[in-house]
């Protein structure tokens, strides 16, 4: 099996060319059904796979790469159709086909997709099939989406549930791919690394997600909650988060510690506060670059880009927008002065 050490000119041939990949990416490339049933099996355990090689020409090239619960996944088969089950998992997947055709049967129905198609595998159960396919995909703990699905609406996690799974229009489509074409960038070159990052990403795909394919959120109204907006929450939550912004917290996190619910906290601070808990907190990240920079001795070492990745801005230059707006000037001319 080629496991990593899989020779240039197949790597080239599969993977695109290049330089090799980063160390934290798995890769194989193999032409034996066996070889391909062991690495399958060594990473994938609550599930049955059969593979019918349709002729000799049979390959398998696979790929995964992973930062805290955020992963990469790709796998395309040559000349071979699949057939999984898979039982109730934790992780939530999302998967665009290149080339290929794959059916999916789930307690919501079946569904087939082909060539440039997306098709979300939710975390209930399903039985799969593809045939020649090639496709790629990002996945995520289903615990994330469903905090990131409660912060957003109130809505119970036990209500939240994806019922649908195709994209809700094209314009989401279109969004999802850019997401995960993101996403795959920042794992391969580990700029999703910083901590404040990683979790912004994570809270950026389930967010993703939500809006893409059809799910409970959608169509559930949601009753506003009893009016406990008061001064004093806001007061806790803003020690919570001056106290913890270096950390990746959320706004669940803030919340619980303010006593209230997502949705309670929200109002609080737009009532008080003129702002939402995630603006203050951007606030507060952003005067502590200020003060990173400011700090910063000559010949340290200290770049823009790295403190603006520790403080949880994943884009130099929309940090330098911020940072300009609040300090009218940029944030390399304080550095630098």
């Amino acid at each position: 099996m080629q496991d990593q050490d899989v020779c240039q000119g197949e790597r080239s041939a599969r993977a695109g060319g290049g330089p090799a990949s980063p160390p934290h990416i798995s890769k194989i490339y193999t032409r034996s059904p066996e070889e391909h049933h062991a690495w399958i099996s060594s990473r994938y355990h609550d599930h049955e796979r059969r593979v019918r090689a349709h002729s000799r020409d049979f390959a398998f090239f696979a790929e995964f790469g992973a930062l805290g619960g955020l992963a990469i996944v790709r796998s395309a088969y040559t000349a071979a159709s699949v057939e999984a089950s898979w039982q109730p998992m934790p992780h939530i997947l999302a998967v665009h086909l290149s080339s290929g055709r794959c059916r999916h049967r789930w307690p919501g129905g079946e569904v087939w997709v082909g060539e440039r198609g997306t098709l979300l595998l939710p975390p209930y159960g399903y039985d799969h099939f593809n045939d020649c396919s090639d496709g790629s995909g990002v996945t995520l703990p289903m615990d994330v989406v469903l905090r990131v699905a409660e912060e957003a609406t109130g809505l119970d996690r036990a209500a939240v549930r994806f019922t649908g799974l195709l994209p809700v229009s094209p314009m989401a489509h279109r969004h999802w791919l850019a997401t995960a074409d993101y996403v795959r960038g920042g794992i391969y070159s580990l700029a999703l690394s910083p901590p404040l990052l990683l979790n912004a990403a994570q809270q950026m795909v389930a967010a993703s997600m939500l809006a893409t394919f059809p799910n409970t959120t959608m169509t559930t109204d949601v009753r506003t909650p009893r009016d406990a907006a008061t001064p004093a929450v806001v007061r806790r939550a803003v020690a919570f988060i001056d106290a913890r912004a270096e950390h990746p917290i959320t706004l669940t996190d803030i919340a619980a510690a303010a006593g209230v619910v997502p949705r309670t906290l929200q109002y609080a601070f737009r009532r008080h506060r003129d702002t939402t808990p995630t603006g203050y907190l951007r606030q507060v990240r952003l005067a502590r670059a200020h003060e990173q920079l400011l700090a910063a001795e000559p010949g340290d070492g200290t770049t823009v880009t790295e403190v603006a990745a520790r403080w949880g801005f994943a884009r130099p230059h929309r940090f330098a927008t911020a940072y300009r707006q609040v300090y009218d000037r940029p944030p390399g001319l304080t550095l630098r002065s």
